[in-house]
């Protein structure tokens, strides 16, 4: 249990009325290796495949969870840190979930509120994978909710803000699976073509699972950048996957330059780690959210002609954005 303590994804569980789960800061260790980085924008526009069957949790290995359940973290000056999950300490981390669900906190109610952005002027702020037919609608007012904590991210992707600094994205749109990062990780809030009501704000580090960021697996593909400030104060609200009907919404790259596009349509899991529906995206919106409502609660990361799918948002991933969150206030 000391690994795991230090790890810091500790989950708290106190009597039925009060219980919560927690993450604890995270401990992350500097690497003497030096961050290698892949330079440009707009990169990272092209739909990405699954490469790997949608597998149950139960048919991982404890190497296998601890890759999914360690990060990795750089700085645009390529400092790296890691945070690592101890094989051994896998098994103590499923108990404490399993032990949080039998008092009742089921993956369900795992959620963050979302917070609306600092007071405004409306004067200031008024907006200047395809499956068959095309269904997305343009969105032209990007100041409103929930379109105002969505942005695009240089390197061709979308993300949403979950926190006031915190932009979650998939995690092949920070690191290439093969070790190396990309570089261009600004974020530009509620981009409408060349308006941009909040401007772009630079990013300060880049999180991501170590499964993905030296393996390409696509169960653990999320990742998360942290911005240098807070674009407008406010965030979504962001949660467990639930069944029903979602929304994506981002920046679909062969439509024109940093306009958002939105589709929705029922979405259902596959595998323990894997929501997959035939919402109507392409290669920019890697990393929009799966959302419901005011909630996120998965990542889109892979397409293809039959459907497309992403990250799914379980208790154990919220523990673990919830530790990125705690560790990179």
């Amino acid at each position: 249990m000391k690994n795991l303590a230090a790890f810091g994804l500790v989950l708290l569980v106190s009597a039925p009325l009060v219980n919560t789960a927690e993450a604890q800061q995270t401990a992350f260790k500097k690497l003497n290796e030096k961050a290698r980085f892949i330079h440009g924008e707009n990169l990272v526009t092209r739909a990405l495949p699954e490469t790997g069957a949608s597998i149950d949790a139960r048919l991982l290995s404890p190497r296998q969870k601890a890759a999914g359940l360690s990060t990795v973290m750089v700085t645009p000056d390529g400092a790296q840190y890691a945070s690592t999950m101890n094989p051994e300490d896998v098994a103590i981390f499923e108990k404490a979930i399993a032990d949080l669900e039998k008092v009742g906190r089921t993956p369900a109610s795992f959620s963050t509120p979302p917070i609306l952005p600092a007071a405004y002027r409306n004067a200031l702020y008024t907006p200047k994978v395809v499956i068959g037919g095309d269904d997305r609608v343009q969105i032209t007012n990007t100041t409103v909710n929930p379109y105002w904590h969505i942005g695009r991210i240089g390197i061709g992707c979308t993300g949403t803000l979950i926190g006031p600094k915190h932009v979650l994205t998939a995690g092949h749109c920070v690191s290439n699976g093969s070790g190396t990062w990309y570089s261009a990780l600004d974020f530009t809030t509620a981009q409408n073509g060349s308006y941009q009501p909040w401007g772009t704000t630079t990013w300060a580090r880049a999180l991501t699972t170590t499964a993905w960021h030296n393996g390409a697996d696509s169960n653990f593909d999320y990742g998360m950048i942290v911005l240098a400030s807070a674009p407008h104060g406010g965030h979504s609200g962001w949660g467990t996957y639930s069944n029903g009907n979602y929304v994506i919404t981002g920046y679909p790259g062969e439509k024109p330059l940093g306009t958002m596009w939105t589709h929705s349509g029922p979405v259902s899991t596959s595998g323990s780690y894997r929501l997959c529906y035939t919402i109507d995206t392409s290669g920019g919106n890697s990393g929009s959210g799966i959302a419901a409502g005011d909630y996120v609660r998965g990542i889109h990361t892979t397409g293809s002609s039959s459907q497309n799918c992403g990250t799914r948002l379980t208790s154990t991933v919220y523990n673990t954005l919830q530790g990125w969150i705690s560790s990179n206030p």
